[in-house]
């Protein structure tokens, strides 16, 4: 009994620790400015100041992946004319533009032999999620690659978990792709899809996102610039508001616990906070009884 005691005293210790660390992110602002720096084609979307240090948040146009840079590193950058175009600035544009839908727009699908699972992270009043799922993915692969929309309202009410899966990570049993999925995910059971989610009357979307940007920030992580809408409902006007702030919008053609089927090239919805367990179920059959490789969405996505 004393050893049990002690060792979840030493766990919620660490906990505490971890959360007493958190860094303090402060005039979060939006750039969109292209720079040639090294050689390297960059976008910086955003400028912060983290413990009074000014920093970045910048994109590879090339490999689409997302890095914190120290503003005093910038000073011998090359600034490129908007009419440089590169992998990241067709994509943007190609999965921003028209015909705009009430439902599912964006990237839904990819021309690959892969699957990609993607794994929404909403609000929720369950307790814990689906660590058993995450952990034995590494059945599949050493290291497989995930996606996770998620929501800073599940990482404020789900700290623990949060750092879990910031742990596997860390130690490589995945390799994570950290996208948005809004603060509070506004939603209402009752109320009709044009008047739900983000397109609720008075909701604040980029707040919505640059929040849950923020607060991964203060946790050590990059956001990525992949953005899923709550719901998978979105209008021009929201639409238009993330070609703003840089990131594409992920949809899926394998809602799996809606019964949408999986095959080659599928970007696959699944919900991890307890919310829809039936989907688990089915991805881990499909995983166990279909040959499927995991791929990732920001290596395989073309323009």
């Amino acid at each position: 009994m004393k050893l049990i005691f002690f060792i979840n005293f030493f766990i919620l210790s660490l906990f505490a620790q971890e959360i007493k660390n958190l860094k303090h992110i402060t005039e979060y602002q939006i750039l969109n400015q292209t720079i040639n720096y090294k050689d390297t084609y960059y976008t910086i979307l955003r400028s912060f100041k983290m413990e009074n240090k000014s920093f970045y948040l910048i994109v590879d146009d090339n490999s689409l992946e997302t890095s914190i840079m120290n503003k005093e590193k910038l000073f011998d950058v090359f600034k490129i004319n908007s009419s440089y175009k590169s992998r990241y600035s067709k994509l943007l544009k190609r999965y921003t533009k028209p015909p705009y839908s009430l439902q599912n727009y964006g990237l839904k699908h990819i021309s690959s032999k892969n699957i990609y699972l993607t794994i929404d992270m909403c609000p929720s009043s369950k307790i814990g999620y689906e660590d058993k799922f995450f952990k034995d993915l590494s059945v599949y692969e050493k290291t497989v690659p995930i996606t996770i929309f998620i929501s800073g309202k599940w990482i404020e009410k789900h700290k623990e978990s949060f750092l879990e899966l910031i742990d596997m990570q860390k130690n490589g049993l995945l390799d994570i792709t950290w996208g948005n999925h809004t603060y509070n995910h506004p939603f209402k059971a009752k109320e009709k899809l044009e008047n739900n989610f983000l397109l609720t009357p008075n909701t604040n979307v980029e707040d919505e996102i640059l929040r849950t940007e923020q607060l991964l920030l203060s946790y050590g992580i990059t956001p990525s610039i992949l953005f899923r809408f709550p719901g998978l409902i979105s209008d021009e006007k929201s639409v238009k508001i993330i070609k703003k702030l840089g990131l594409i919008p992920v949809a899926s053609d394998s809602w799996i616990a809606k019964g949408e089927k999986l095959k080659q090239g599928s970007i696959v919805l699944l919900h991890g906070n307890k919310n829809e367990h039936r989907g688990i179920d089915l991805i881990n059959l499909s995983l166990k009884t279909l040959n499927f490789s995991i791929g990732s969405i920001q290596k395989d996505i073309q323009p």
